[in-house]
């Protein structure tokens, strides 16, 4: 299942960027580019019945899959 290879493959950093804070880091998703494309193809399944009028990437990274 997907959401199991993101969380297989998404890496925790602790205490960044202060203590007591995990920050997950997806640039290890980024560096494979097949799972990238699985990740947009089920983003892109889940909203095939909607009408999208416009993305928001919300945070640093966010719209690259946006």
């Amino acid at each position: 299942m997907i959401s199991e290879k993101i969380k297989n493959t998404v890496r925790d950093v602790l205490d960044f960027p202060k203590p007591g804070i995990v920050f997950k880091d997806i640039t290890p998703i980024l560096k494979e580019a097949a799972l990238c494309k699985e990740i947009v193809s089920a983003l892109a399944d889940q909203l095939k019945d909607i009408k999208v009028d416009v993305v928001a990437g919300i945070e640093s990274r966010g719209f690259l899959f946006g």
